[in-house]
């Protein structure tokens, strides 16, 4: 099963590994983690508008949908 993320991305459940506050994103150690990824695995152009940031095993990406509405996308596809 696939999630749609937004900024038509939609990422596979498989590979999903976590969907995060981008509000956490201003403490350190998330800090430190999104800046040692960003050159190889993150996309950044999104980050101005984004409300969550979604981690799978490849890449990381900013989410406008908040990280509640993405979990709530996730419940509905398991019902």
């Amino acid at each position: 099963m696939f999630l749609h993320i937004g900024n038509s991305r939609v990422v596979s459940l498989e590979d999903l590994i976590g969907i995060f506050n981008l509000e956490i994103k201003h403490n350190q150690v998330n800090t430190q983690f999104l800046e040692s990824n960003y050159r190889n695995n993150i996309h950044q152009k999104e980050e101005k508008t984004a409300n969550s940031f979604v981690i799978t095993r490849e890449k990381i990406y900013y989410s406008p949908i908040s990280p509640l509405t993405l979990q709530k996308r996730i419940e509905k596809n398991w019902e």
